[in-house]
């Protein structure tokens, strides 16, 4: 699936975003984190970075259950009163490596002059995001 140009714009420049996977036994885990937006062959994939060297709980139940969810609140701006959110509904999968890289990407839209990544970190994790369904309130669900 592609995103229309709102949602696009709104992905890895400076807003929050929560990835909630499934617990083992089908409860929720909620999880803030950094996601970038990637073209890929079969449409836009969701991309997230975890630095940990042998995959931390977010990982682990996508290796589990690949079902999850990213919300994606849009920072307040004027003329909007209430906050506008992008909602994802996908099918993720965990690749080795690469998760430096890309939190070192988006660190400079989301936290400039922060060094997020510290040296000699491990290469991490990728959760690729396959996006099956948009929602929320906003531009991206015209």
């Amino acid at each position: 699936m592609e995103l229309n140009e709102s949602a696009r714009n709104l992905i890895g420049r400076g807003a929050d975003a929560a990835l909630i996977t499934l617990n083992p036994d089908g409860s929720p885990h909620v999880s803030l984190v950094w996601v970038a937006l990637q073209s890929s062959p079969g449409g836009d994939e969701l991309v997230v970075g975890h630095l940990s060297k042998s995959g931390n709980k977010k990982v682990r139940n996508i290796r589990n259950d690949p079902r999850v969810a990213v919300m994606i609140v849009s920072p307040s701006g004027p003329g909007h009163p209430i906050s506008l959110w992008l909602s994802v509904n996908g099918t993720a999968r965990i690749v080795e490596g690469g998760a430096p890289e890309l939190l070192t990407e988006l660190a400079q839209a989301l936290a400039p002059g922060v060094e997020f990544v510290p040296e000699g970190a491990p290469p991490g994790f990728l959760t690729r995001i396959r996006i099956d369904k948009v929602g929320g309130v906003g531009p991206w669900t015209s």
